[in-house]
């Protein structure tokens, strides 16, 4: 699995979405907050000759170029937010998904992370605690067989 690429995207809606509304509101506010402070601070030491309000007017029109740039890159830098955040929520995803094949079969495979995943040793701990398990649901079937064995001999006695 290390070497697959990932077909998807959104891995875990609640963690990316919620990730992507922070950052969301985190470009949004900061676009506002330079908009004012670049509009403010050349309409305050625009030209002297002209009125309060076509210092304004022209910071505005030459701002709107800015705000257009800002939105245009926006789109990728949520595309690589999400795309980012696979590497820790991809593991978790798949690590809950072992767990809960565990808990209901009570076996499940080895785990592997794509390799540049975060969290690769919590794959290692898992496949560690899956290993004892696996030995000690076959101790438990070996005890079973061999009790099973010995108590029909008992009871003949």
């Amino acid at each position: 699995m290390t070497g697959f690429k990932r077909k998807q995207n959104f891995v875990d809606k609640g963690v990316q979405g919620g990730l992507i509304r922070r950052i969301f509101f985190h470009w949004l506010v900061f676009f506002f907050v330079t908009a004012l402070a670049v509009l403010s601070i050349n309409t305050l030491l625009g030209d002297p000759s002209l009125s309060f309000s076509e210092r304004l007017s022209n910071e505005l029109s030459e701002f709107v170029y800015l705000g257009i740039v800002f939105i245009a890159i926006f789109p990728a830098f949520m595309l690589d937010t999400i795309r980012f955040s696979n590497r820790f929520v991809g593991p978790i995803v798949r690590l809950r998904r072992h767990l809960c094949e565990l808990g209901q079969n009570g076996e499940t495979h080895d785990i592997k992370f794509r390799g540049n995943d975060f969290w690769q040793n919590v794959a290692g701990e898992f496949n560690v605690i899956n290993e004892v398990f696996r030995k000690q649901k076959e101790e438990i079937e070996s005890l079973k067989a061999q009790l099973a064995q010995k108590v029909p001999a008992s009871h003949e006695a």
